[in-house]
């Protein structure tokens, strides 16, 4: 199981995440299998109210808003969806951190989320900024 992020071989912006790779690097110069992804940056919701954070992840995923873990599944296990609550203020800024990591043959991840005025959707890009 893996735990740690070692060797950077890739730094890149993804407006959204959603990817299935299947068996397929996901990068040139990267495995295509045993790797990690980190994506960071800020969320910014549109309403405040209660939203529920929704991965699908083909091995171990984990997500952190405003340093707080939502979504815990660091395990080998096929296609699946996992999903935590957390309560946000509208037009603020707030940390996010999603890791993922394939451990063999098919490798996808996606983040999605909603709340009470907003269905289940992409984290749009609009809402997401990257890192530095």
């Amino acid at each position: 199981m893996y735990d740690a992020f070692f060797d950077r071989v890739l730094t890149r912006t993804d407006p959204v995440v959603y990817f299935d790779w299947g068996t397929a690097a996901p990068a040139t110069g990267m495995p295509t299998d045993s790797f990690q992804i980190r994506w960071t940056g800020t969320v910014t919701p549109a309403f405040s109210e209660t939203y529920t954070f929704y991965t699908q992840s083909d091995d171990g995923v984990r997500l952190f808003v405003n340093n707080q873990m939502v979504i815990d599944a660091w395990t080998n296990h096929t296609s699946r969806e996992d999903s935590g609550t957390i309560t946000l203020q509208a037009n603020q800024a707030y940390s996010i951190r999603l890791e993922y990591y394939d451990n063999s043959s098919s490798a996808l991840v996606m983040l999605s989320w909603s709340s009470a005025s907003q269905g289940k959707q992409l984290v749009p890009g609009r809402a997401l900024t990257p890192a530095p």
